[in-house]
C-alpha cells in the first residue's frame, strides 16, 4: 500500500480592526524600595500576525496625587517608555494618570493598594491525580476589618511567560490566608519568583476577565464568549474611542523559591 499526502497553504483573509491606544500604567512599589523610579509603557494594537508592536512615541504623560503633585513621565528615546525617577508613593494616596496623545486626553484615577508580607512558603510533592505534582503554598496575614483583593505573579523556568492569579479575602478575612501553585512541570532546583500585589476591587475585577480569557479554560467549545475587558482609563474628547490597558497602583511583595 503506497500513501501519499499533500500540504495546501490556504490565505486566510482576517480584517484588521482599527489600531487602539495601549496604556501598560502599572506602579508597582515593592517593598524595601524607595518606589521613585516608575515606567509607563504606550503602543498600540496590531493584527493578529504582525511580529512587531508599535510604539506610541511623542505622548505626554503625567500622574498627580491628591496634594496636585505632579510627577512627569519623560519619554526614552523613541521607545514608546516613559519614565519618571521622582514618583513618591503613599500607601492609600489617590493619584490621577492624564496621557495626552494625538490631541486626545485620557484619564484614570486609582488607589495605591496596601499588600501583606508573604510570611511562609511551604513546598509540596504530592500534588496531582498521581500524587507526584510539586507545589508551593504561599501564607501570609489578610489585612483585619476591610475587604482585600490580591494578584499573586509567577515566574517559573518552565513558563515562557509570567502566570497571573486573583484571590480575594471573602471566606478569610483578617486571618492566615494562603494560596496553592502548582505545576506537572515544576521539577527540584527550579528557581520561582514569587510576586504578591495588593490591588483594588475593579482592578481585581479586570483582571479576572483577562485571566479567564486567556486561561486554561481557552478552547473549551462549551465555554461562554470571553468578554471584552474594559480598563478604567477614559477617553476624555471621546467616550467610545475607548483605549485598552488599565491604571493601577500596588505595594508588592516579592520572595525566591527554589524547589528541592
Amino acid at each position: 500500500m503506497v500513501f501519499a499526502g499533500c500540504e495546501k497553504i490556504v490565505n486566510i483573509d482576517l480584517k484588521d480592526a482599527p489600531p487602539r491606544l495601549v496604556i501598560d500604567a502599572s506602579i508597582i512599589w515593592q517593598k524595601g524600595t524607595t518606589g521613585n523610579l516608575q515606567t509607563i509603557k504606550l503602543t498600540t494594537s496590531t493584527g493578529y500576525f504582525q511580529t512587531q508592536i508599535p510604539k506610541v512615541t511623542g505622548a505626554t504623560v503625567t500622574i498627580t496625587n491628591s496634594a496636585n503633585t505632579v510627577f512627569n513621565f519623560i519619554e526614552v528615546s523613541n521607545t514608546g517608555n516613559y519614565v519618571c525617577n521622582n514618583f513618591k508613593p503613599v500607601l492609600n494616596e489617590r493619584y490621577t494618570l492624564t496621557v495626552t496623545y494625538n490631541n486626545q486626553t485620557y484619564k484614570a484615577d486609582e488607589v495605591l493598594t496596601p499588600t501583606p508580607e508573604i510570611n511562609e512558603i511551604e513546598q509540596r510533592n504530592d500534588l496531582g491525580f498521581n500524587s507526584d505534582e510539586i507545589g508551593i503554598k504561599i501564607n501570609f496575614n489578610d489585612f483585619a476589618n476591610q475587604n482585600n483583593f490580591y494578584l499573586f505573579n509567577f515566574v517559573v523556568p518552565s513558563k515562557v511567560f509570567p502566570e497571573y492569579q486573583v484571590l480575594d479575602d471573602q471566606f478569610n478575612q483578617g486571618s492566615k490566608m494562603s494560596w496553592l501553585y502548582s505545576d506537572t512541570a515544576l521539577k527540584i532546583n527550579d528557581k520561582l519568583t514569587l510576586t504578591l500585589f495588593g490591588i483594588s476591587k475593579p482592578y481585581y475585577n479586570y483582571m479576572n476577565i483577562i485571566i479567564k480569557n486567556t486561561g486554561s479554560g481557552a478552547g473549551n467549545p462549551f465555554q461562554s464568549p470571553p468578554a471584552n475587558a474594559r480598563g478604567n482609563i477614559l477617553n476624555l474628547n471621546n467616550p467610545n474611542d475607548f483605549v485598552y490597558g488599565y491604571f493601577s497602583l500596588s505595594e508588592s511583595d516579592q520572595k525566591e523559591y527554589v524547589i528541592r
